[in-house]
């Protein structure tokens, strides 16, 4: 049998499936009755394999996956047995690599879960809800663990290529921009009534330097001086509006905020620009990279299952 590798961090997911399929639900295939697969000896139970597959996240996952709407019950129970081999050789990677999760990371997951309940009593009922008691969330929690540790080695140093970079780079320029941006001078003030004063006094020639020095708000006195580049587009909507037709040189109209009234001088104005290929690296790396993760692990899940003993104990 052979489906489509999934990277195994679905597993995270998935492992939290526990609803008991009743008997008859899905196709009476063959083999032991309680087994139904082996991977390099390694047992998948049939139960594990039963609540999964009956869960609804794990129908949500294979339709995000695959992009069927509707799975045929066959096929989902296919898809599902993947994942669980998946699973047991991301373990047996594991044990490869000495990774292991202590007790201890164990209970403080376990207390982190009961501290999103108020009370043992809402935490029991939602274990219960999902036929699950605590050794089994101990199990799902170290599986977590597990399969976090075991992606995080198996992806370590990888990176994009710079000719991959340079390819997104040429085939994207026109959004990959430096927006527009401005430096600015802010005199804070308490009401309206003082923001209107400074106004008066800076088109009666006095300094905006030395009143934003002189009345700003204690709490605003370090951003006085504050002439740093900002995104235009990242300023609150009404400060944005004040500022855009603003030239160098010239102050707003007072702007009321819910606790200060402010004054604004516009410093400089950078118009919007294409990004540089090195400013733009880091984005591109960034939009990538998770594609390039997931390639390296399904390489490695495909690299796995040909080397691997693996025994498909279902008949249809």
């Amino acid at each position: 049998m052979r489906v489509r590798a999934v990277p195994p961090w679905t597993m995270l997911i998935l492992v939290m499936a526990a609803v008991v399929v009743a008997p008859g639900c899905y196709p009476a295939w063959g083999g032991e009755p309680e087994i139904v697969a082996r991977v390099n000896g390694d047992p998948v139970a049939r139960s594990q394999w039963q609540r999964m597959i009956a869960d609804p996240v794990t129908r949500r996952l294979y339709q995000r996956e695959t992009g069927i709407a509707q799975p045929e019950p066959r096929e989902l129970s296919r898809w599902v047995l993947q994942q669980l081999i998946n699973q047991r050789l991301t373990f047996q990677e594991a044990d490869r690599r000495g990774i292991t999760a202590a007790e201890q990371e164990v209970d403080r997951s376990v207390t982190a879960w009961r501290g999103r309940f108020k009370g043992a009593a809402k935490f029991q009922k939602w274990l219960r809800a999902r036929a699950l008691d605590e050794r089994s969330l101990r199990e799902t929690i170290r599986t977590d663990l597990l399969v976090s540790r075991v992606r995080a080695a198996l992806l370590e140093g990888v990176q994009v290529p710079d000719e991959e970079v340079q390819s997104y780079y040429e085939a994207h320029k026109d959004e990959l921009r430096v927006p527009e941006q401005v430096r600015l001078r802010i005199i804070a003030v308490k009401d309206k009534a003082a923001a209107d004063d400074i106004v008066a006094a800076v088109h009666k020639g006095e300094e905006f330097d030395r009143l934003a020095r002189e009345r700003s708000m204690e709490s605003r006195a370090v951003q006085a001086g504050d002439r740093r580049w900002v995104s235009l587009q990242e300023l609150p909507a009404p400060l944005r509006e004040a500022v855009r037709p603003l030239k160098p040189g010239e102050i707003s109209s007072p702007l009321q905020g819910s606790a200060e009234s402010i004054v604004v001088r516009l410093e400089e104005r950078r118009p919007a620009r294409p990004k540089t290929l090195n400013e733009a690296r880091p984005e591109i790396e960034q939009r990538l990279l998770p594609e390039r993760q997931r390639e390296v692990l399904l390489q490695w899940l495909a690299e796995q299952e040909r080397k691997s003993k693996i025994e498909i104990l279902l008949r249809a």
